[in-house]
């Protein structure tokens, strides 16, 4: 066995990153020791799991969930043939048969990951080369699209039969559809986390044969449903993620154009509309799924018009020109490091360089008209149009730029094409981009540099110098201290930032150093020169640096000690000037400081539940109890902020986990209240039967930094009380009110939620706590329209949720029942004055500037009123794990409730003003209205959601805003 050990530990020696794979092993020993023994007498598949493991903690963790993929990996790893579309069909479907308990999304996106598993050891062990990787990476998005695509039709098939029309010669004939492939899946030049871009097609207009269960609709109807399906079972975020981002803003009036359109829609709007960047789009078009007929009717229409004869070389090379022009000023507001795929001299430039003399050459040369970036290199030094030296310098730095791009990507699975600055990661990044030896770093840096250079001289030969900023930004790929003259350069803040900085290292150093800094100034100065320059990586540099600067006089005024690391520090400054909800929480409580880490290496989020408890069990009193709830619930939060400040998970990711993270609260401050009614009155004579139910936010899996927690607490009036000297309500008023000062009361440590009750029973005039009976009795007798409204998205959180559920089940019933018997008219106006009262009272109050993204017209109560409307008029109920709005818009569109225009304006505008919300919560704190435009923190939401500027994003809103007020007014006015 020592053997053994020795030889493990000399696999673990050469692998670029030794502590993964040592957490890896050690992970997999204590969690399945009998996969770690049955791995352990495979040298050749210990040496390929711990590979994985070293070039990719995403991968590692996959086994470790999913071990039995190791025994699966064995039968895999020696076949390095590149698997066809069909071959991996196949696999999906023997996979789906062992998972048949899945539901559709968690099934395709764990088939996915599986595969990555099999796809990157091939990668790493370079048995694959590139191209032989971005094909299988494509062959794997074409089978997944195909299952997607077979499930959805044969879902709407039973639902409506299938889509019809008559052809040339009067006979009835099946429609087609199509799954247009662009971009690099068009390609086959897909990476690992790349956005598939989409355009669905149909062939014909019609009607469905009517034979389903629902009878018939017309094609465009179906297809567009069916459309919406594919996208939802491929890109819809679930528990585990999606197996893709969908893209769908390359179809024809992108966001504002049907999500399928009929094939002489789309051949007419390429013809006679498309701008010429959407034109140079279809150079890399092609079948993924469906009908490939059908596509080849659609390629032939159109070619003629990518590939012009009579565009001349000038027009071509500015039209390409200009494009890139524009991603660079976009880049320059956000980039924080060199970007491999769109910086000078990145993957883009040459994409550009081939499409460009493509466009440029190929309406007279039919040669030239092929989608892969290397073979149209060749053929374009083959004509001349390149030089060989470009050929080769070009094709070098693609092989070596896409290879980075997915070490980069293939790290934690994220759609990152930027290198690190920090000179510890980057030198993992050249490791793992196989340079070895002490000067790795230095040689993967050079290497970099050189193929950049190489990359922009071909592409400023060939677009005739017309930038006139060419230059490389060394800056960019340099860890390099940023002076005080750079950021006067930069217009940054200097004096009062350098002093925020100063101040902060001087208390910062010591803990950092371990001794006082009065000792070594260099030291100090060392401290505050990495604070200013983690703070020119942030999002706002001039925050960070303020808000640290409070954080470190906190941590002055502290009596505890803490150890802190420089990334750390780092961290900190990046959090800090991403987010002044989060500085603020970190400075009222310095000691979250050493939780913070490297974004790059923060731990996998916790069971919370669990660790709230874990908490709380060692405590003896309430107010014990209620203060670790507060300490270890901060922690938590700021997990989740960190991740959310750093760009690693989606607004839709943190809703989710905040949402996850609320509820492990509540049942454990359920839990506390429970141990405090034991110490009060001894032990109960049973276990309380009480449930909380969640409306709102918490109702429907949007919780979001500073959400209130509206919530109706039920307990089951079938059953004695728990408490054998008390009444029912006396009892269980006791524990409500003891769950709640756990959750909401206000202590030195902070307080976890603001709990809204008012919408229980009879509102504030009602108790706090209601009897099963009694609340299912006034919501079937007295409750008022407004409160169905409210009601439809009653959901059972915490407690017992037995209780819950069937509670929820029969309120929702209720309401539902209740609103088919009113007559619509009754509901349409009920529902229009409520909205329009609360935008008068909550408009009028805060009267200031900007816009009001909740309450003003077209705001979120837009939206909600709107849905809850719909589905209370077509008794359209909330069902599944996801009740978000924008799950039920897409339920409300499936069941014809919306139309397409009202669903996409809906749709799209909420999901803006959900993100619009989502960052101002993140940056400035909780507010329904945004800044006005000159405000720094309007600037910030900006540019953390892609727009040029702030007008651009105001003007995006606005517009967004008149859509929907346009979609609620017809909604609510049309009987």
């Amino acid at each position: 066995m020592l053997a053994l050990d020795e030889t493990i530990l000399a696999l673990v020696r050469d692998l670029p990153d030794e502590k993964n794979a040592s957490l890896f092993l050690d992970g997999l020993s204590k969690e399945h020791p009998r996969v770690f023994r049955n791995l352990a007498n495979e040298p050749g598949l210990m040496s390929d799991a711990l590979a994985l493991a070293a070039w990719s903690p995403l991968l590692a963790a996959t086994l470790e969930q999913n071990p039995e993929y190791i025994s699966w990996l064995s039968r895999e790893r020696l076949n390095s043939r590149v698997r066809t579309p069909e071959e991996l069909k196949e696999s999906l479907a023997r996979f789906a048969l062992t998972h048949s308990s899945l539901n559709p999304q968690i099934l395709l996106a764990r088939f996915r990951r599986r595969e990555l598993v099999r796809i990157y050891l091939h990668d790493v062990r370079r048995t694959h080369t590139l191209v032989e990787t971005t094909e299988e990476l494509s062959n794997l998005a074409d089978a997944i699209l195909d299952y997607a695509l077979s499930l959805a039709r044969q879902d709407l098939d039973n639902k409506h039969g299938s889509p019809l029309h008559t052809d040339e010669r009067g006979r009835t004939a099946a429609a087609e559809f199509c799954i247009v492939a662009l971009g690099k899946l068009g390609s086959y030049e897909l990476n690992y986390a790349s956005d598939i871009d989409l355009v669905f097609l149909y062939s014909d207009d019609g009607k469905t044969s009517g034979s389903g269960a629902r009878g018939e609709v017309t094609n465009r109807e179906y297809f567009i449903k069916l459309a919406e399906t594919v996208a939802r079972l491929v890109g819809q975020q679930v528990g585990e993620g999606a197996a893709y981002r969908v893209d769908l803003r390359l179809r024809p009036y992108g966001r504002d154009g049907a999500l399928s359109p009929s094939l002489g829609e789309a051949v007419r709007y390429y013809r006679e509309k498309a701008q010429a960047w959407e034109l140079q789009a279809l150079i890399r078009a092609r079948a993924a799924a469906g009908s490939g007929e059908l596509y080849s009717r659609f390629a032939n229409s159109v070619r003629r018009h990518v590939f012009r004869a009579e565009v001349s070389v000038r027009d071509a090379l500015e039209s390409v020109r200009l494009a890139k022009q524009k991603i660079d000023r976009h880049l320059e507001q956000q980039a924080r490091g060199f970007n491999v795929k769109l910086g000078r001299g990145g993957i883009r430039e040459i994409e550009f360089i081939a499409q460009a003399l493509q466009i440029a050459h190929g309406g007279r040369d039919r040669w030239l008209r092929v989608p892969h970036t290397l073979i149209i290199l060749g053929r374009l030094a083959d004509r001349n149009l390149i030089t060989e030296q470009e050929r080769t310098e070009l094709s070098d730095a693609y092989f070596f730029l896409r290879m980075l791009e997915h070490r980069l990507q293939m790290e934690h699975g994220l759609q990152t094409h930027v290198v690190p600055q920090d000179a510890k990661h980057r030198a993992l990044v050249a490791r793992r981009m196989n340079f070895g030896g002490p000067n790795a770093l230095e040689a993967f840096d050079g290497a970099l540099k050189q193929h950049a250079a190489n990359v922009r001289a071909a592409y400023d030969r060939v677009f005739g110098n017309a930038d006139t900023d060419s230059t490389i930004d060394a800056r960019a790929i340099e860890d390099l201290p940023f002076s005080v003259t750079d950021r006067a350069r930069m217009r940054q803040p200097v004096d009062a930032d350098t002093a925020a900085a100063y101040a902060a290292a001087t208390i910062f150093a010591p803990l950092v150093m371990g001794e006082a800094p009065d000792k070594n100034q260099k030291k100090t100065q060392s401290i505050a020169r990495l604070l200013q320059t983690a703070s020119l990586e942030s999002l706002n540099s001039h925050r960070a640096l303020m808000s640290t600067a409070r954080i470190a006089s906190s941590l002055d005024k502290s009596t505890n000690t803490i150890e802190l690391s420089e990334e750390d520090l780092v961290s900190l400054v990046r959090l800090c000037g991403a987010s002044e909800f989060f500085g603020e929480m970190v400075a009222s409580n310095p000691a979250l400081i050493s939780g913070l880490g490297p974004e790059s290496e923060l731990p996998p989020l916790p069971d919370y539940g669990a660790f709230l408890r874990a908490s709380v069990d060692p405590q003896k009193s309430l107010a014990a109890e209620i203060s670790a709830l507060r300490r270890t619930w901060s922690r938590l939060l700021l997990g989740i902020g960190a991740r959310d400040a750093a760009g690693v998970i989606t607004t839709f990711d943190s809703n989710r986990l905040q949402t996850k993270l609320a509820v492990a609260s509540i049942n454990v401050a359920c839990l506390t209240a429970q141990r405090e009614l034991v110490r009060r009155f001894g032990n109960l004579t049973g276990g309380p039967r009480m449930a909380i139910l969640g409306l709102g936010r918490i109702g429907s899996g949007g919780v979001d930094y500073g959400s209130d927690l509206d919530l109706i607490i039920i307990y089951d009036s079938s059953v004695p009380s728990p408490i054998a000297s008390l009444t029912q309500d006396e009892a269980y008023a006791r524990l409500g009110e003891l769950m709640i000062a756990a959750l909401s009361s206000v202590t030195r440590e902070g307080y976890l939620y603001r709990v809204d009750l008012r919408l229980r029973p009879d509102g504030n005039k009602g108790p706090l706590i209601s009897a099963s009976q009694s609340f299912l009795d006034y919501l079937k007798q007295r409750a008022a329209v407004w409160e169905w409204l409210a009601y439809v998205k009653v959901r059972a959180v915490a407690g017992d949720l037995e209780l819950g559920r069937a509670i929820e089940t029969q309120a929702r019933q209720a309401i539902h029942e209740a609103a088919q018997q009113i007559e619509r008219q009754a509901l349409r106006m009920e529902t229009r004055h409520v909205r329009t009262r609360l935008e008068k009272e909550k408009v009028k109050a805060g009267r200031r500037a900007g816009i009001d993204i909740k309450y003003g017209a077209g705001g979120m109560l837009d939206v909600y009123f709107a849905v809850r409307y719909l589905q209370l008029r077509d008794d359209i109920r909330d069902e599944g794990e996801d009740r978000s709005t924008a799950s039920t818009l897409a339920r409300l569109r499936s069941a014809g409730s919306l139309g397409v225009e009202d669903h996409a304006a809906l749709s799209d505008g909420y999901a803006l003003l959900r993100a619009v919300d989502h960052h101002l919560r993140l940056i400035v704190g909780r507010s329904a209205r945004l800044p006005a435009p000159d405000h720094l923190a309007l600037r910030d939401i900006a540019r953390r959601l892609s727009y040029v500027s702030a007008n651009a994003l105001t003007e995006a809103l606005t517009g967004h805003m008149a859509s929907i007020r346009a979609a609620y007014d017809r909604i609510t006015t049309e009987l």
